[in-house]
C-alpha cells in the first residue's frame, strides 16, 4: 500500500483517539478539552435548523458557512464537525504533498516533509478541541496548490473563499497578485503592472468574496458584516492570550483608544508585511513569504490564541525543503518556542479557575512567548536559502 495512505491512516486514527479522549475529560474535569468556539457553531447551527441566524448565538463571530458544516452536530452526533475537520486536515497533507512534488521533490521526501502537519501535536489538538482554523488553512493550502499549476483563476476564486471565511489570508494578495509574472522586466515593473494571469486572478477572486458576501448579507443584513468581518477589524479581548499587547489592552479598556497605541500595535505589522511581500513575492518564495507574513501576522497581533498557530503550522512544510539550519539548531528553537507558551499555562489557570490575580505574571510570559516568536522568526528567515531547491 502507498505509504501516503498509511499516513492518512494513521494521521486519522490520532484525531478519533484524541477526539475520544476529549469526550471523557470533558465529562469529569473542569478543564475543558473541547473548544468553547465549537459549542459556539453547535449552537449557531442550531439556530440555522431552527429557521433563525447564526448570529442569535451572540458571541458566533464567522460566515454562515462554519454553523452550515456543524449541522450534523445537532441532527446527528456532537463529534461530527470534529471529524469532519479531521478530514480537512487530511486534505491539506495530501495537497502539502501535490505542491511539494510540484516543486521538484520526489514522492518520498514531499510526503516526509508534509508529515510535519500531519502529526504536529499542535494541529492535532487544534482540530480535535473542534476549532475551524484548519478550513482556513485547507483554502490558502488550495490557493497555492492551484497556482503552482498556473491556474490562477481558480486560484483566485479560492483566495477569495479563504478571505470570506477568515479575514487574515487578505495580506496573502499582494504577495500572490506580485508573484504572477508573465515576463522577465525588473521587479519594480512587475509589481506595478497588471498582465493578463493577474487580471484573471484579481477578477476571479473580487468575484468570488463578493458573491459570497453579497448572498449572506442578503440573508442575514448588517449583522453578518460586523459580526464575520468588522467586529474582527475592531476587536480587543482584555482576557488573558498570547499577545504582546494584551497588558496594555486590559490596562487601557473602558477608556478611548490613544492614537499612539494604535500606531504602536499597527506600524510594526504593516512595516514588516511590506517587507516580506518586496522581498519574497516570487513564485519560487510565495509559499515562504506567507508563512512568515502569517507568523509576524499573529505575533504582534492585539489577541493571539494557539488557533492562530494553524495559519503559518500549515505553510511550514512547504518551506522547510529550503531551510539550511541544523537539526540541534531547530530542536533548540521549537522547545524553546514551546516551552514559552507552557509557562504561560500556569499563570493562566490560577486566573482562569482558582481567580487569583495574575494579570501581571501572564504579561511577563506574553513578553517571553514575544521573545521566542522573534528568535524563530529570525532563524527561518537566517536559514531560509533563496537559491536552494532541494529535489531528488
Amino acid at each position: 500500500m502507498d505509504s501516503l495512505y498509511v499516513h492518512l491512516f494513521f494521521g486519522f486514527t490520532i484525531r478519533v483517539i484524541f477526539i475520544t479522549y476529549g469526550i471523557i475529560q470533558d465529562s469529569i474535569s473542569e478543564v475543558q478539552f473541547t473548544d468553547i468556539d465549537y459549542k459556539v457553531f453547535t449552537d449557531a447551527a442550531r439556530n440555522i435548523i431552527k429557521g433563525g441566524s447564526p448570529y442569535d448565538t451572540a458571541t458566533y463571530r464567522y460566515p454562515p458557512l462554519i454553523a452550515v458544516l456543524m449541522i450534523p452536530n445537532v441532527l446527528y452526533h456532537p463529534c461530527f464537525g470534529k471529524i469532519l475537520l479531521s478530514f480537512i486536515d487530511l486534505a491539506v497533507y495530501y495537497l502539502l504533498c501535490r505542491i511539494l512534488a510540484l516543486q521538484g521533490l520526489t514522492k518520498e521526501r514531499s510526503k516526509r516533509f508534509a508529515l510535519v502537519w500531519l502529526y504536529n501535536p499542535l494541529s492535532i489538538v487544534i482540530t480535535t478541541r473542534g476549532n475551524a482554523d484548519s478550513v482556513s488553512a485547507f483554502f490558502v493550502i488550495l490557493t497555492l496548490y492551484f497556482f503552482n499549476r498556473k491556474w490562477f483563476s481558480w486560484a483566485g476564486v479560492v483566495h477569495g473563499i479563504a478571505v470570506h471565511i477568515r479575514l487574515y489570508p487578505i495580506v496573502f494578495s499582494l504577495p500572490l497578485y506580485i508573484s504572477i509574472i508573465d515576463s522577465h522586466e525588473n521587479k519594480f515593473i512587475q509589481m506595478l503592472f497588471p498582465n493578463k494571469s493577474r487580471i484573471l486572478f484579481v477578477a476571479s477572486c473580487a468575484l468570488a468574496f463578493a458573491g459570497q458576501t453579497g448572498l449572506c448579507y442578503l440573508l442575514y443584513g448588517y449583522e453578518f458584516l460586523y459580526e464575520s468581518f468588522l467586529y474582527h477589524l475592531t476587536r480587543i479581548d482584555i482576557r488573558h492570550n498570547y499577545s504582546v499587547y494584551f497588558y496594555l489592552n486590559y490596562l487601557n479598556y473602558g477608556s478611548d483608544p490613544i492614537l499612539v497605541n494604535k500606531v504602536i500595535t499597527l506600524l510594526p505589522i504593516v512595516v514588516l508585511l511590506l517587507a516580506l511581500a518586496y522581498f519574497y513575492s516570487t513564485p519560487r518564495h510565495l509559499a515562504f513569504c506567507e508563512m512568515s507574513m502569517a507568523f509576524v501576522l499573529v505575533m504582534f497581533n492585539s489577541v493571539v490564541t494557539c488557533q492562530y498557530f494553524i495559519w503559518y503550522l500549515s505553510l511550514l512544510p512547504l518551506c522547510l525543503p529550503k531551510m539550511t539550519c541544523s537539526w540541534k539548531e531547530l530542536f533548540l528553537v521549537s522547545n524553546f518556542w514551546f516551552a514559552s507558551q507552557a509557562a504561560w499555562l500556569l499563570p493562566a489557570y490560577l486566573l482562569e479557575f482558582k481567580s487569583m490575580d495574575t494579570y501581571l505574571y501572564i504579561w511577563i510570559q506574553c513578553l517571553v512567548f514575544f521573545w521566542a516568536n522573534v528568535i524563530v522568526l529570525t532563524s527561518f528567515i537566517r536559514s531560509y536559502d533563496v537559491k536552494k531547491v532541494k529535489s531528488k
